[in-house]
């Protein structure tokens, strides 16, 4: 059987290629290129914003003031009102905390982490709102296929979140039906905790539904690298980043690149992907934060991009470590199992420049 390359990963609800910038704002800098042989194929064009946790920006490419939607990015914010109300009362275990914070494949050890914290709160599996999903990982897919199984809710990628609300529901006496709804005080809480990490007022912007049926917000990415910045000074936050750098495999999982990196350097960074192509990190332990958007909307560069980033932040250095090296350069192979091509970092264009870029 061909060997997959290791890539950003499946992603709840891609859709085409999205428009993100004003039709006569300059073109964003190409931050990756797709090569075909030696035929550019495609080239990947961004934004990123590096803030500290008032805001400042320090270091930027393109346009760190881009408005771009949340998504899965912020789930360890997501989850802070799990971790403020609920989790020392179910004693709840850093894998949950970490399963609570993840964008899961649905593979057998997501699967159980999940159904382990329902457990602790007493909460049924049919409570899950954030739809069945077939898991991302290959592999346990064509076994839950061929064994008569059916995509179940438990198996999105972000039923570790839905989980983690519906504990604290559980906790706090709140009713589990209705959770997702804004107007719930477990959305409330949630939007409570976005602000709070965030600086912004989100009553004020633009809003949309997630793939996994929760609000989100359109938001400038350097509020993301903010969030992720000013969390360092949130015991919360931290409890998370730990949780997440103890058990890498539970945030994402096979072949994932957020594992590899959490594997590697979990007590130097945190990282989270989310859809639509925007990823958020935070250097541990005083910042920066990090935020980089892809413009197409497709993750697939995100982990090249990233790595590029961190090593001009000083985060990981010129020489990686094995378990990162496959993600630094991404190999295309064709359905025959043969290396076709590749995605490269545009190191040139992908430079930080100090301050807001203009």
């Amino acid at each position: 059987m061909p060997i997959s390359p290791v890539t950003a990963g499946p992603y709840q609800n891609q859709l085409g290629a999205v428009k993100v910038s004003p039709v006569n704002d300059l073109a964003p800098p190409v931050l990756a290129t797709v090569w075909r042989g030696t035929a550019t194929e495609a080239r990947v064009r961004g934004h990123i914003a590096v803030t500290d946790a008032s805001g400042n920006v320090l270091q930027s490419a393109g346009s760190p003031d881009l408005e771009t939607t949340l998504r899965s990015c912020v789930k360890p914010i997501q989850a802070l009102p799990f971790l403020r109300l609920a989790a020392d009362r179910l004693e709840a275990s850093d894998s949950e905390i970490a399963v609570a914070c993840a964008s899961h494949q649905g593979e057998d050890g997501h699967v159980a982490t999940v159904r382990g914290l329902l457990a602790k709160a007493s909460v049924p599996e049919a409570a899950l709102g954030c739809g069945p999903q077939l898991p991302s990982d290959e592999a346990t897919a064509r076994r839950l296929l061929a064994s008569g199984g059916v995509p179940r809710p438990i198996h999105n990628n972000c039923s570790g979140k839905h989980a983690a609300m519906l504990a604290t529901c559980a906790v706090m006496g709140w009713p589990l039906d209705g959770y997702m709804d804004l107007a719930h005080p477990c959305q409330q809480a949630v939007s409570g905790a976005l602000q709070e990490m965030l600086g912004v007022d989100l009553e004020t912007v633009p809003r949309g539904i997630d793939g996994c049926g929760l609000t989100t917000y359109g938001i400038p990415l350097a509020a993301i690298a903010r969030g992720f910045a000013v969390g360092g000074g949130d015991a919360a936050f931290r409890r998370a980043q730990d949780a997440m750098a103890a058990h890498p495999f539970l945030v994402a999982g096979s072949g994932r690149f957020d594992t590899a990196l959490l594997e590697v350097a979990g007590a130097r960074v945190t990282a989270k992907i989310g859809g639509a192509a925007v990823w958020a990190s935070v250097v541990r332990p005083g910042g920066p934060g990090v935020a980089i958007k892809l413009e197409s909307g497709g993750g697939e560069a995100i982990p090249v991009v990233a790595i590029a980033v961190l090593q001009q932040l000083g985060v990981l250095s010129t020489n990686l470590p094995e378990r990162l090296r496959a993600f630094a350069t991404l190999t295309m192979r064709n359905w025959a199992g043969r290396d076709v091509g590749e995605i490269r970092a545009e190191p040139a264009e992908l430079s930080l420049t100090d301050g807001a870029a203009l």
